[in-house]
């Protein structure tokens, strides 16, 4: 069992995940700096590579847990019946099912355009 609760594991993702969003960015940017010019043939080039299409899939996994663990913790703490009374509960479930839906369609999207 665990010795860590449930606030400190979720900082702990949000911040593996911000590290992971971080050094991919800094891969593409050394990308773009390293090239002479980046037109269509070199971009799909690029992503052609295995290597580029698991690291872009991990960028997007990352980034899909970090928004959700994120914006739980926005909504858990502001979407509650304290500030908006009996619409908390509505304002809370309706916020999550639409950051969901976000998620969803862009994980989805994204992996059937690099796969």
């Amino acid at each position: 069992m665990s010795k860590l609760g449930s606030g400190t594991k979720d900082f702990i993702i949000i911040r593996v995940c911000a590290v992971l969003i971080l050094l991919y960015s800094i891969y593409l940017a050394a990308f773009f700096i390293s090239s002479n010019g980046v037109n269509f043939k070199v971009w799909s080039s690029f992503f052609q590579s295995p290597l580029n299409k698991i690291l872009t899939s991990a960028f997007f996994l990352a980034f899909a847990i970090h928004t959700w663990r994120g914006t739980w913790a926005i909504a858990s703490d502001y979407l509650t019946p304290k500030f908006f009374g009996n619409f908390g509960k509505y304002a809370y479930l309706t916020f999550r099912l639409f950051v969901a839906a976000v998620i969803a369609f862009v994980l989805t999207w994204s992996f059937f355009i690099i796969w």
